[in-house]
């Protein structure tokens, strides 16, 4: 059993001539409260001048008779227009003619939960006392002008803070998302169509419309690398142009359709290394050839990839876009030719306030042009 926290102002000094209680082990672990009550012991009442968990001292007219004996007694605390009342059992010690020590036989017994809740309340300063009647502490009224004191328990306090902590993370988590959001709005700028990672070279294309027949990429320089049987019932053929290596494009196989203009072999000198082909549209074009490169997702990270000697191509397609080849820094595996990659431009900051910069500037030509204009 855990004693309560005493307040030094509501604790009283042990009784002159107090003994202790032979056999008693909770006499010095639980001091004396200065609480208002009364005491009724067969019938008679006494005036409480102290009272613990574990004994209560009581004044009046204490007869002779009643020392040592044990009895079931009466304690009762007066509230404004109520009492609370609880009944322990005690052995009781008669020090003087007008003085009784109440020793609870059963200090854990029934009446322990509501004695030690008010004994708790009116040491937190919840409940207090004026005369003989005890009051709430919020009932009480301070000086004037200022409000009441009112303590909260350390638990309350430690869930306080806790929630305030709680709240706190929470919205240094939201700041943190929404300026991540907004810096990769303003610095940020996803190409639409993504790249296709290839071997560095150049590609022969489809002089006709038709379906191929031949393919040979093994063909040395001179001999005839494809054949094509086109739409108006011809059969042209391709030779190697150059003792390059010589690659099929996606989706190319003898016996395909295939369309005049579309990309049949890619041809690359031995050794070649990787590059990224993409489409760009024309709006950002610009600002591609400014950054001189973009961003490209490779194994899960981006990384920088300047664009190749050649630059930005020329125009292509009837949606305006252009070509543009970049260059890993990394390198990357043979394996990996012909697969798809996300390609985004990373703007500096300082070229978001130029709009503010050009805007101040022409107001402030304004500003200085002589009035007669």
């Amino acid at each position: 059993m855990t004693a309560p926290t005493i307040d030094p102002q509501h604790q009283i000094a042990p009784l002159r001539g107090a003994v202790e209680e032979p056999g008693s082990v909770f006499t010095n672990e639980h001091p004396l409260i200065e609480i208002p009550f009364s005491a009724f012991i067969d019938g008679r009442q006494f005036a409480g001048e102290g009272l613990s968990l574990v004994e209560a001292h009581v004044i009046g007219l204490a007869d002779q008779g009643l020392d040592g004996e044990e009895r079931l007694i009466r304690i009762s605390f007066e509230f404004q227009g109520f009492d609370i009342s609880v009944r322990p059992k005690v052995r009781i010690v008669r020090k003087s003619a007008r003085e009784l020590v109440l020793h609870f036989s059963e200090p854990t017994g029934d009446h322990l939960p509501q004695l030690r809740h008010i004994l708790n309340e009116y040491i937190s300063g919840d409940l207090t006392s004026l005369g003989s009647v005890i009051r709430a502490g919020a009932l009480v009224g301070g000086k004037p002008g200022t409000a009441p004191v009112q303590r909260r328990p350390a638990l309350h306090r430690t869930r306080a803070l806790l929630g305030s902590l709680a709240v706190t993370g929470l919205t240094l988590g939201l700041v943190v998302v929404a300026a991540t959001l907004v810096e990769r709005r303003l610095t940020i700028t996803d190409l639409p169509a993504p790249g296709r990672l290839l071997t560095e070279g150049r590609d022969l294309r489809a002089i006709a419309d038709g379906q191929l027949l031949y393919f040979a990429p093994d063909a040395a320089e001179g001999e005839v690398l494809l054949s094509i049987a086109s739409t108006s019932g011809e059969t042209l053929s391709l030779a190697m142009p150059c003792d390059c290596d010589a690659q099929a494009a996606p989706g190319v196989a003898e016996g395909g359709t295939v369309l005049a203009g579309e990309p049949l072999v890619r041809l690359s000198e031995p050794g070649a290394g990787q590059v990224i082909e993409a489409s760009v549209p024309a709006e950002i074009a610009a600002q591609l050839q400014e950054d001189g490169g973009a961003q490209v997702r490779l194994g899960g990270e981006w990384h920088f990839a300047p664009l190749s000697g050649a630059g930005i191509g020329t125009e292509s397609g009837a949606n305006g876009a252009y070509q543009a080849v970049f260059r890993p820094e990394i390198p990357v595996g043979a394996t990996q030719t012909g697969q798809l990659v996300d390609l985004r431009i990373r703007h500096g900051i300082d070229g978001l306030l130029t709009p503010v910069t050009d805007l101040w500037r022409d107001l402030a030509g304004w500003l200085s042009r002589p009035a007669s204009e």
